[in-house]
């Protein structure tokens, strides 16, 4: 999906009911939105850490000698890359070098929030197609996944198209309030 470079601004400033039409619209491929948005995410705090940490290194003008004590920069990195996605997976705060600045530490942490967000609402959503009607689900989760038309649907379970259409309309009109009124009003 091409729109992903906006989307945590489109989500955040969304309402319940858009929030909730831009998973149905995209639910097929919602998780690797997330997932997308993830790595973004990671690449920009450690892209910020990197430039904070090259800027500050300028300023120190000692340098201080370690001997017998030798670092491993890469495990040192791999480490903090799985410490960064652990806690950018979780719910809770992120941790963020002291070195970034607070603009940016804010700017972060606001896309960490709506990210958890978005996790929190599509895995609600997710679950909440499991309430509908099993004939209902049996037209409108191959719809959301994209793995069969409306023609081919209509000629499984008999009903004619135009009918199909308008329950298929019904039940995303339906499904759409439920969430909306599940969804918090603003991120």
């Amino acid at each position: 999906m091409a729109k992903t470079i906006n989307i945590l601004d489109s989500y955040e400033e969304g309402s319940a009911r858009d929030r909730a039409e831009l998973i149905y619209s995209h639910y097929c491929s919602f998780t690797g939105i997330l997932d997308d948005c993830k790595t973004k995410l990671i690449y920009e705090i450690q892209a910020e850490e990197q430039f904070s940490r090259s800027h500050h290194r300028d300023e120190l003008g000692v340098r201080i000698q370690n001997l017998g004590h030798h670092s491993d920069p890469t495990a040192q990195q791999a480490v903090n890359n799985v410490i960064l996605e652990e806690s950018i997976d979780g719910s809770g705060a992120i941790n963020l070098s002291n070195l970034i600045p607070k603009e940016a530490q804010e700017r972060i942490k606001r896309k960490h929030r709506v990210l958890v967000v978005m996790r929190e609402e599509f895995a609600a959503f997710d679950k909440h197609l499991y309430t509908l009607m099993p004939e209902e689900q049996r037209i409108i989760i191959p719809l959301l996944n994209h793995s069969k038309n409306y023609n081919q649907l209509s000629d499984e379970t008999g009903i004619s198209l135009e009918a199909l259409r308008k329950r298929a309309s019904r039940i995303h009109k339906d499904f759409i309030e439920d969430m909306t009124a599940y969804f918090i009003d603003k991120i």
